[in-house]
Parts: C-alpha cells; structure tokens; sequence
C-alpha cells in the first residue's frame, strides 16, 4: 500500500473526527443557551403570574368591602343616607 493513501486515509478519518467534535459541540451550545432562555422566560413569567395573583386579591377584597357596605344589614351606609341623618 502507498504511503499516500495511508495519510490521506487518517486525514479523512482525523477530518471526520473534528468535523463531529464541532458540530456536536455546537448543538450542545445551541441547547444550553435555549435551556437558559427557557429558564428566563419560566423566571419572568411566574414573575408575572405572581404580580397578577396580588392585584385579584385585592380587586377581590374591595369588591367584598363594596358588598358589605351595600348590604341592607349594614344599614346600606355607602348610599349616603346615614351621612345625611347625622
């Protein structure tokens, strides 16, 4: 066999080699960098859900407090007639 053959032989195989190492390493890249925007955006979205949580509760508490001062048993003070008897 020619020498010639043989490195051109381990050429194509260390060739073949480097060109895997790379494009392996660049999809493991590829994929860390969308696991840590995944990351972000779960982050920035339970942010969110948890601002959102926080602003029901209250609507939720004063839509209670607005019923109660409506309710008939609480003399209906929100309408202003007990102001006005006083």
């Amino acid at each position: 066999m020619d020498p010639q053959w043989i490195i051109a032989a381990c050429a194509a195989v260390g060739l073949l080699i480097t060109w895997t190492g790379t494009t392996a390493g660049a999809a493991l890249w590829v994929l860390s960098r969308i696991n840590d925007m995944k990351k972000e955006i779960l982050a920035d979205s339970k942010a969110k859900h948890d601002e959102n949580r926080v602003r029901v509760d209250a609507i939720q508490k004063l839509v209670i407090r607005h019923d109660t001062m409506l309710d008939p048993q609480f003399n209906g003070s929100a309408t202003g007639q007990h102001r006005a008897r006083q």
